[in-house]
Parts: structure tokens; C-alpha cells; sequence
């Protein structure tokens, strides 16, 4: 019997870890599943809000308070590598583009509060991330969005709070930014 619930284990762990580090090539179609969402301006549902503490226990982080702003939500977790691979990445775009009215805000899905910081503090993070261990800030999201238990993802909010684009996976530099750009002021 444990022989049976140990190869579970290690099923769901390996199945976790693969949702974690696969990162299939683009699909640019709302219509079709697949990594990449975008949403013509009238098709674009709205963004639940999501508030709560933050990881640094620096106060609060609320994307509500953001509206106006163009918002690019992370989700991530300490021990997801893809997640470690794009933090860099992500912090640069915030300062880069923040005179111009971008914000990134992470969604962080550790358990353990001081793993998250640890990240945060390697990682170099320059922007506020909300910390939800039980995810029920992401149980918000629109049905069929991004999978809630594969990280990291990254959501795009227009200044009118709605969902622009969604990434399921890692996203670099240069994709962020030309999700992005349009959306900001010229």
C-alpha cells in the first residue's frame, strides 16, 4: 500500500513540476487554449481584484488601487524555476516603463512567507508582490484564463481594469513589452 501511494506522490509532484517549467510556443487566439490570451478592447473581461499582504510585510498591495495604470500580474512560487528565470526580467520592464504608467505586481503562492522573501531578496524584486498561500486571490479569475496551479503566469490589465492578455508560463522581456506598450499612453 505505500509502494502505491508514494508512485502517486511522486506522479502528482513530477505532473507539478512539468506544469511548472513547460512552456509551449505561443497561440496569440482568445479562441484557442493555449499559452497566449489576448483580448480585443471589447472583448476583455474585467479583472477581479485581488488585495491582500504583502510578502516584504510592507503593507498592502490592492490592483484596485492601480486602476488607471497598465498592470502586469505575476504569479509565482520560491521553488518554481521559470519563475526565478523571468523575475529579473519583469523588475526591469517595471522600471523601465513605470514613468510611463506600467506597474508589475506578483502574486506569490508560497506557503512559507520567509521562502517568498528569500526570493524576493535574491531576485532583487523592485515591485510589490501579494502574498496568497491558499490561492484564493486566483480562484477570482475568469474560468479558463491560466491554470491556477501551474506557475508562473502573468496577466495583463488595461488602465480600464480589464484583462488585456494572459501568459501561461514564463514570459521575457521583449514579449512583455510588446504586450504591453500599446496599452500604455503614447
Amino acid at each position: 500500500m505505500k509502494t502505491s501511494r508514494a508512485s502517486t506522490a511522486t506522479v502528482l509532484l513530477l505532473a507539478a513540476l512539468a506544469g511548472c517549467s513547460a512552456s509551449p510556443p505561443p497561440v496569440d487566439d482568445a479562441r484557442v487554449p493555449g499559452p497566449l490570451k489576448s483580448f480585443a478592447p471589447a472583448d476583455r473581461p474585467a479583472m477581479p481584484e485581488l488585495a491582500g499582504k504583502r510578502v516584504d510585510g510592507d503593507g498592502r498591495v490592492s490592483l484596485k488601487a492601480l486602476r488607471g495604470k497598465v498592470v502586469v500580474v505575476n504569479a509565482w512560487a520560491s521553488w518554481c524555476a521559470p519563475c526565478r528565470a523571468e523575475a529579473p526580467g519583469l523588475s526591469r520592464v517595471h522600471e523601465e516603463l513605470k514613468a510611463k504608467g506600467l506597474r508589475v505586481v506578483g502574486v506569490n503562492a508560497n506557503v512559507s512567507v520567509e521562502a517568498a522573501r528569500a526570493f524576493e531578496k535574491d531576485a532583487a524584486l523592485v515591485y510589490p508582490s501579494l502574498h496568497d498561500p491558499q490561492g484564493r486571490q486566483l480562484l477570482r479569475l475568469p474560468k479558463g484564463l491560466v491554470s491556477s496551479v501551474g506557475y508562473p503566469f502573468t496577466i495583463i490589465v488595461d488602465p480600464e481594469g480589464r484583462i488585456a492578455a494572459a501568459r501561461i508560463g514564463a514570459i521575457d522581456e521583449v514579449e512583455l513589452k510588446k504586450l504591453v506598450t500599446p496599452l500604455l499612453p503614447a
